[in-house]
């Protein structure tokens, strides 16, 4: 048998089944979770205590789909067209901008509205930018530094600057710190990141505290109690669910912060809700699991066989994670309100399926692992 058979049949490995069945179990625990914390909401509001819950199972089952479908498609091919995709996902990203076509909620104009349901293309937009910066800073270059890095971080910025416009700050946020850490990852020398920090700094004391609101949420984070019921009520609402859940919890469905207390229970603030229920035991499980997804995800990086399948997998796993400890530290208290959901968790079809979709992208990563393990045998059977 030849080399390029040998390769063509590992290539037809088992996906990391570890790694699916956390997928799994996180997304069946968002379902479960979506229910108990959206039913009253969704009674008093829509008059059908379902009315949430069947919208995050269509959601879930048309992810399923999506990730069977993603983890079948060699993972190499998104090198071959990362530019269009990330030409249309910017593009839908400026058009839900425009008037009448954009879809607002609560004064952000974030979505586009499908009938029954919204899309959130910034979600879409955080996925093209890993894929993106990935095989930017992933590929073998001998070009200077500086322009090796001008070129994606200006896509970033411009990204950015889209997703602030709508405005979502978190949104916004969330895709810079993986954007760093992405280029941290790729080995780029430190002292041009380093550098790239020391120069944003300007930046953001303009978008932070030269705009209202957002100075008001940075002074509500270091202060809640200043504001009790303004800006610091979110935060003040989720430290009662956390006392009241105690370590066990006072059960599932039968906390008391989610009725009339905790805004945006099954969206931002539902890990607030996993304290009450599930007690301290349930949000250590929670961040478990969250970090076992991200170990695995580093497992599937050590294992690929080439350098874009090693920075893909990681950056996938750090665009679950890094929003997922986002939320968890505005509801902890530790960070500022951003309005990010928790991933596989929180009530939203956009986040759940690019989630999805993204571990379909590191399950087929996974397929080739045997493929980079058997590769240094071949290579020394060559060499014999």
């Amino acid at each position: 048998m030849d080399l390029k058979s040998l390769i063509d049949t590992r290539r037809r490995g088992e996906p990391d089944l570890a790694l699916m069945a956390l997928i799994f179990v996180l997304a069946g625990i968002g379902i479960a979770l979506n229910y108990s914390a959206s039913a009253v909401y969704a009674q008093k509001t829509f008059g059908d205590s379902f009315y949430f819950l069947k919208r995050q199972l269509l959601w879930f089952v048309t992810g399923l789909v999506a990730l069977f479908v993603f983890q079948e498609i060699d993972y190499k091919i998104y090198k071959k067209y990362t530019k269009a995709f990330l030409f249309i996902s910017i593009a839908l990203l400026g058009l839900v901008l425009v008037p009448g076509i954009g879809h607002s909620v609560k004064g952000s104009v974030r979505w586009f509205s499908i009938g029954p349901l919204s899309v959130q293309p910034s979600e879409m937009v955080k996925l093209m930018m890993v894929i993106y910066l990935v095989k930017v800073f992933s590929s073998e270059n001998s070009r200077n530094h500086v322009i090796q890095l001008l070129i994606p971080m200006m896509v970033v910025a411009a990204v950015f600057m889209l997703i602030l416009m709508q405005p979502d700050f978190g949104t916004a946020m969330d895709l810079l710190i993986v954007s760093v850490l992405i280029l941290f990852m790729s080995g780029f020398p430190f002292l041009y990141i380093a550098g790239l920090f020391i120069l944003s700094i300007p930046m953001f004391y303009l978008l932070i505290y030269q705009v209202g609101y957002r100075k008001d949420r940075i002074l509500a984070f270091q202060n809640p109690w200043s504001d009790r019921f303004g800006k610091g009520y979110h935060v003040i609402q989720s430290f009662i669910a956390f006392k009241k859940g105690g370590l066990l919890g006072v059960g599932l469905g039968f906390g008391s912060q989610k009725i009339s207390r905790l805004p945006e229970p099954h969206t931002d603030f539902i890990f607030a809700v996993i304290a009450e229920e599930m007690g301290l035991v349930g949000t250590i499980c929670m961040i478990g699991l969250f970090l076992a997804l991200f170990w695995r995800s580093v497992v599937v990086s050590i294992s690929a066989p080439d350098d874009f399948g090693r920075l893909l997998a990681l950056g996938l796993g750090l665009l679950i994670v890094v929003q997922a400890f986002i939320n968890i530290g505005v509801v902890i208290g530790s960070l500022p309100a951003t309005g990010l959901p928790l991933p596989f968790i929180s009530y939203g079809g956009s986040s759940l399926l690019v989630n999805m979709i993204s571990g379909g992208i590191l399950l087929n990563i996974s397929r080739y692992r045997e493929a980079a393990n058997q590769g240094v045998k071949i290579n020394e059977e060559v060499w014999q």
